[in-house]
């Protein structure tokens, strides 16, 4: 079996974790610049805005700035493709709703539960997760739900 096939045997009621670790200044940055960079088809400066700026976060009432919310959905869909590999990849959904802001360089943990367990039409078997972001405080701030087929 290779490492993109991992045994998954993992019951109703189990946990799966992420590692814990800061969206830095300089991530979110990356992501600015590869979004718009993408967007634009050439290389873009890091854009000064609420996700990247401390100071123009607190212009517009913010205590500090906040990561795009899609930083925390990639990070919930690499915890998911760590413990599932390609059957989450090639298999699998993930769907997310922001609760409240990431700030950045809080700590970040990503985090998810079994909640149910079923066969699957080809003889495999459908994980289903409720899955979060949570701080170095434990609250959460992206919440969803996943899914993975597992066909051995």
């Amino acid at each position: 079996m290779s490492a993109l096939k991992p045994k998954i045997d993992l019951a109703v009621g189990d946990t799966i974790t992420g590692p814990t670790r800061p969206l830095t200044t300089t991530r979110v940055g990356w992501y600015s610049v590869g979004l718009l960079s993408a967007a634009a088809g050439r290389l873009m400066p890091i854009q000064f805005n609420i996700h990247t700026d401390d100071e123009y976060a607190r212009s517009q009432g913010l205590p500090a700035a906040i990561a795009d919310g899609m930083h925390s959905t990639n990070w919930l869909s690499t915890m998911l493709s760590e413990h599932f590999g390609e059957h989450y990849l090639v298999r699998g959904a993930l769907r997310t709703k922001f609760i409240k802001p990431t700030y950045v360089n809080v700590p970040i943990t990503t985090k998810g539960v079994v909640t149910a367990k079923t066969d699957s039409a080809d003889g495999g078997t459908v994980y289903q997760l409720d899955v979060w972001c949570e701080d170095d405080k434990g609250e959460k701030l992206t919440v969803g739900d996943a899914s993975a087929t597992v066909v051995d």
